[in-house]
């Protein structure tokens, strides 16, 4: 099997003209990289790489999606080192975890990078022990010029420049794909309160991308719409598809529908992979995409990442109208479990699908026996796209035994020695289809990104002048999961939900912001310690009278 750089290359010999990275610029202008720049750059970074970072240890990116940070992933590929893309949404907190995690000595960052950091090195010295490696030097003006002078006086600072030294020199590269060997780490919540980190082996990475290509039917002259990170699984391997199969991929950091619909007619893009909360603006501000016109090149949509309710699910047809639209159901830890295809999707609108694949799909009861159709249980997942492990920790061991076990169904038809438990309870139905009913835990999937609200919980403590504090998830009037803080502050202290906000615009990512913070006398709390959810979210129900035309809350617990 050959590995992504390979296959870019070849796309460089054969049709090096053809754009493979079109990335939007202030000014509605795309920036185009083809493939033979692309292949120059990659060359060029991979010789750099072998100055700063040893052979096998991981290359964390704390980058912004562009051409640059693109090619910095290839050349960790072509160079035989595992990769990690950095949520530039994470704060200080987030960010810290990752470096402790990853034990990483040197990171790689641009300004959108450098502008996430915001002198975390402050609360987390382990930031300043970190040499810092800065590509895209031409994007360090005005805020983030500014921001790159006080990384400079904190912690190390090199530039990662392009040189022709070794352009001309080919250097070795693998011929193949390593089984069981780390490719890639995607950091995602955990249950314990911070990132954790999911690693993936090589191959297993180019399997998902060539069982992507399939199934959406992807070929060279596709076009697609990238509005979701690089850190999301979903994102990541939108970015893989493209470049295995030697489309073009549209580079946008927008979720706003009118530049979604603008780059969608500029680029003619064929496909685009959305999580419900996109979709959700879009229906909720009235526009849709012109296929018979405009928007004629759109030939699919998908919904990762999470629910869509059933409202939206029934008018997602009306903004795009004649376009395909695939439902995918899967987990950081076991990518794509599941899809609904264009063809089923009206007939079995609340499902997810059938497995995927290469992936089979289980619902079992506590004792690990199958579910009989329409029996409720735990989701089970063999097969393609299963997880390596998580990366080292302390309490790594205890959880990924929870999470990934010996495969009981494992046999003639079963060829998957392990099994991913996921959490999620849901049932199968006679033909075979999922239909999901919620968690085991209480993850929230707030706007497509996994969310614990102990992690937000955790930080809200931390804030000056608060003694305690619960956040829980609730879904709104219009059907989204958002995130509800109670905040306990002192005794004899004034404490005021915008002061608790902006403190946590200096600790989280926007995604992790609570909708609403709702200050308290205390919080309830049974005998295990643990937080009375349910009862501050019925008090806060039956507060809503009082709260009429108010932004925030008193109500006695």
């Amino acid at each position: 099997m050959s590995n992504l750089f390979q296959l870019v290359a070849r796309h460089a010999e054969r049709s090096g003209g053809e754009i493979a990275i079109s990335k939007w610029s202030p000014g509605a202008r795309f920036v185009e990289t083809s493939y033979a720049e692309l292949l120059r750059k990659v060359r060029r970074f991979a010789a750099r790489l072998e100055e700063f970072i040893s052979q096998r240890t991981m290359v964390p990116m704390l980058v912004g999606k562009s051409a640059d940070s693109v090619a910095l992933m290839l050349a960790a590929i072509k160079t035989g080192r595992p990769f990690c893309f950095v949520n530039t949404k994470y704060r200080g907190p987030q960010i810290a975890a990752v470096l402790d995690a990853s034990a990483a000595q040197v990171c790689v960052i641009d300004a959108p990078g450098i502008l996430a950091l915001k002198g975390a090195w402050k609360d987390h010295p382990q930031v300043a022990r970190v040499t810092w490696v800065v590509i895209g030097k031409a994007g360090l003006t005005g805020i983030y010029a500014a921001a790159a002078d006080a990384l400079r006086n904190a912690a190390k600072v090199i530039l990662f420049e392009e040189d022709d030294r070794n352009d001309s020199q080919e250097m070795v590269t693998r011929d193949t794909v390593r089984p069981n060997t780390p490719g890639t780490c995607l950091f995602t919540s955990g249950s314990t309160g911070e990132p954790k980190g999911v690693l993936i082996s090589e191959d297993d990475l180019m399997r998902r991308a060539e069982t992507e290509i399939a199934w959406f039917g992807l070929k060279h002259d596709d076009v697609l719409l990238s509005i979701l990170p690089f850190s999301f699984d979903v994102g990541l391997n939108q970015l893989m598809t493209a470049l295995a199969v030697g489309a073009e991929l549209v580079v946008l950091d927008s979720w706003l529908p009118a530049d979604i619909l603008a780059a969608t007619e500029q680029r003619r893009v064929t496909g685009i992979s959305g999580v419900p909360s996109i979709w959700q603006d879009m229906i909720s501000a009235g526009v849709q995409f012109d296929t018979h016109g405009r928007h004629a090149s759109l030939r699919y949509i998908t919904i990762s990442g999470g629910s869509l309710p059933r409202q939206y699910l029934e008018r997602l047809p009306e903004i795009a109208s004649g376009v395909q639209i695939f439902k995918t159901y899967g987990q950081t830890e076991a990518f794509r479990s599941t899809s609904l295809r264009p063809e089923e999707y009206h007939r079995k609108l609340d499902s997810v699908g059938k497995a995927f694949p290469g992936v089979r799909v289980y619902v079992v009861r506590e004792d690990g026996s199958p579910c009989a159709p329409g029996e409720v249980g735990e989701v089970v997942h063999t097969g393609l796209g299963i997880m390596i492990g998580y990366m080292a920790r302390t309490d790594g061991h205890a959880e990924i035994e929870s999470k990934i076990r010996n495969n009981t169904f494992f046999g003639a038809h079963d060829s998957s020695p392990v099994a991913v438990f996921t959490g999620d309870l849901g049932y199968l139905d006679d033909d075979g289809y999922l239909f999901l009913k919620g968690r085991r835990d209480n993850l929230v999937k707030v706007m497509g990104n996994r969310v614990y609200p102990e992690e937000v919980a955790n930080q809200i403590v931390k804030i000056c002048g608060v003694r305690d504090a619960a956040v829980v998830g609730v879904t709104s009037e219009d059907g989204r999961s958002v995130l509800l803080a109670f905040v306990a502050p002192l005794q004899r202290v004034e404490l005021s939900a915008g002061a608790v906000r902006r403190a946590l615009n200096t600790k989280l990512p926007a995604f992790m912001i609570p909708k609403e913070i709702v200050i308290v006398k205390q919080i309830p709390r049974g005998p295990t310690g643990k937080a009375d959810g349910r009862r501050l979210v019925e008090e806060y129900n039956a507060a809503a009278g009082s709260r009429a035309g108010t932004k925030e809350a008193q109500i006695a617990s």
